[in-house]
């Protein structure tokens, strides 16, 4: 705490509990934070908040802890999925003192600002009785400001001009960082080539049980509809894709375009049973691509499947060059402490607005840099290795592993099943946007050219003793 800072030494010195202080992830939750700050301070209140990282101050930290202890009448916490922030918690730890210090159970006020569960909230907001402002902000204002009536918490006779002048300050140096032209933005949508296969579906003229062995000898992707198998794999490549001889007999052959449209879809009796059987039919695509690379197969905590790049099958980092003349460099595997890291895609097929998979990057861990272990036991350590990943970091790993699963010269992931053309495109869907966000915030190197990584205090990590070893630039 700060020499400088009053000490209660007498009645007259004890400073004046006038002040709420709103508690909030920085930077994550400072957009909610400050239009809130200016609406107390309008209706006469006086507020507190560090919005530091808008200013491009300094460390706040003792300023926090004196108002929280000396100043404060009430304690508002916004809760948002940031909520676990060591800042944050630090907060808590303070407020929920004070509360009891001043026998007061509604010193802090929850505000949930985000799709956070109820039952998720921090121990010290659990019990307490929360105003939801999500997902609009301002319905928390009339039973916000019904509580500090209540409490009788002072109000100023004017607003506070000089803060609501920070306020205006805080928000045009954000508007900084806005420039006028143009940017180019990158989807993590990838679309399908244009040349698709058909659909053929076959009758198999055989007894029940020798159909239902042959169907699980298949290597091929293929979908059950009533007496009929389906399958986007060329004929040729069907009829031996099984490990025995059986008479096939082929029934339809339905365009990709078809099936997606609905159109001349027999032997289906609705669009919606064509599309999913066109959706089932590119998952396994995906999944048998994928194996045969090499990826291995997670499963996380959800049940949902991933594929991630175990150690050895990639030599270094991937390099690509995009067109924009910036080069891509990432290793998608590396160490974290005792175990491995690894780079894990998750794909989903998808029809609208058009053939596509939606691929996001997350991260699967192993010990021996092959076998994962379990996503229920490491999704907790999983957030703590990439809670300070930014965007162009998962940007630059989605990049750098497409562009390694696909053809270097055509630029296309193969996911054939035989000999038919089954691709996908490498490089995402993209959009133009009038405007760009120019960021000039220094981002620590986490990783060294192993793929180690180590969180540093200054992306909002625990001590470099405590820390980890992965891969990564932010």
């Amino acid at each position: 705490m700060n020499s400088d800072q009053p000490s209660a030494k007498s009645p007259q010195d004890v400073p004046a509990r006038n002040t709420i202080l709103i508690t909030h992830a920085n930077p994550e939750d400072n957009a909610i934070t400050t239009w809130l700050a200016a609406r107390l301070s309008s209706a006469g209140y006086r507020v507190w908040v560090d919005l530091s990282e808008l200013r491009g101050g300094t460390d706040f930290w003792s300023e926090i802890d004196y108002q929280l202890r000396n100043r404060a009448a009430k304690q508002i916490v916004l809760i948002s999925e940031h909520i676990s922030k060591p800042g944050v918690q630090k907060e808590l730890a303070i407020g929920d003192i004070v509360g009891k210090q001043l026998g007061d159970p509604g010193f802090m006020i929850p505000v949930r600002i985000s799709n956070v569960s109820f039952a998720a909230f921090p121990p010290e907001l659990v019990r307490r009785n929360a105003h939801n402002a999500y997902p609009h902000w301002a319905d928390a204002l009339i039973p916000l400001f019904k509580d500090l009536k209540e409490a009788q918490v002072p109000k100023q006779e004017f607003p506070d001009a000089s803060f609501i002048e920070q306020l205006i300050t805080a928000r045009e140096e954000g508007r900084k960082i806005v420039e006028q032209k143009p940017e180019v933005l990158l989807s993590n949508w990838f679309e399908l080539d244009d040349n698709r296969p058909e659909m053929h579906l076959f009758a198999l003229r055989c007894p029940d049980s020798q159909k239902k062995r042959w169907l699980k000898s298949l290597d091929v992707p293929f979908i059950e509809h009533g007496n009929l198998i389906g399958t986007f794999s060329d004929p040729v490549s069907f009829r031996e894709a099984g490990v025995s001889s059986i008479t096939i007999e082929k029934r339809f052959s339905i365009s990709f375009d078809d099936l997606v449209d609905g159109r001349n879809i027999s032997p289906f009796r609705e669009r919606a049973d064509s599309r999913r059987a066109v959706v089932n039919l590119m998952r396994q695509h995906w999944d048998n691509a994928m194996a045969r690379k090499g990826l291995v197969s997670f499963e996380f905590a959800n049940r949902r499947l991933g594929w991630f790049f175990p150690d050895g099958l990639i030599d270094g980092a991937v390099k690509i060059d995009l067109e924009s003349g910036t080069r891509v460099n990432r290793v998608l595997s590396g160490k974290f402490k005792e175990r491995r890291w690894h780079l894990c895609l998750v794909a989903k097929p998808q029809l609208f607005p058009r053939p596509l998979f939606r691929v996001h990057a997350n991260v699967a861990l192993s010990e021996d840099g092959r076998t994962p272990l379990p996503g229920k036991k490491t999704q907790k350590i999983r957030r703590r290795l990439t809670k300070s990943w930014w965007n162009d970091k998962w940007r630059d790993m989605l990049l750098a592993s497409m562009a390694w699963l696909a053809n270097p010269k055509t630029r296309l992931i193969d996911i054939s099943g035989g000999a038919e053309t089954f691709q996908i495109n490498s490089f995402p869907l993209s959009a133009e946007t009038p405007l760009s966000y120019r960021d000039d915030r220094h981002q620590v190197l986490e990783e060294n050219d192993d793929g180690e990584i180590r969180l540093s205090e200054e992306v909002g990590a625990e001590p470099a003793d405590e820390t980890v070893d992965g891969t990564l630039n932010s």
